[in-house]
């Protein structure tokens, strides 16, 4: 899991909804880095789960993909 900043509404006048702050699977993070100039995501950091424990495209939770690092 990343905490990152991606693309949002650009229309809004609010920044945080225009660039909002959430927590990706690192496959997730990974699709969006195949995308060669298409990319969702500007930032990212390490993981915070304030930012929600789950992802925010696939819903794959904290403990999903801990558990998927193990098998």
């Amino acid at each position: 899991m990343k905490t990152c900043m991606i693309s949002g509404d650009l229309f809004s006048d609010s920044a945080a909804e225009q660039y909002p702050t959430v927590n990706l699977c690192d496959e997730c993070v990974a699709d969006d880095a195949k995308r060669e100039g298409e990319q969702h995501i500007f930032e990212e950091g390490e993981y915070q789960p304030d930012c929600g424990k789950a992802c925010e495209w696939c819903g794959k939770t904290d403990e999903e993909e801990a558990l998927a690092w193990v098998e």
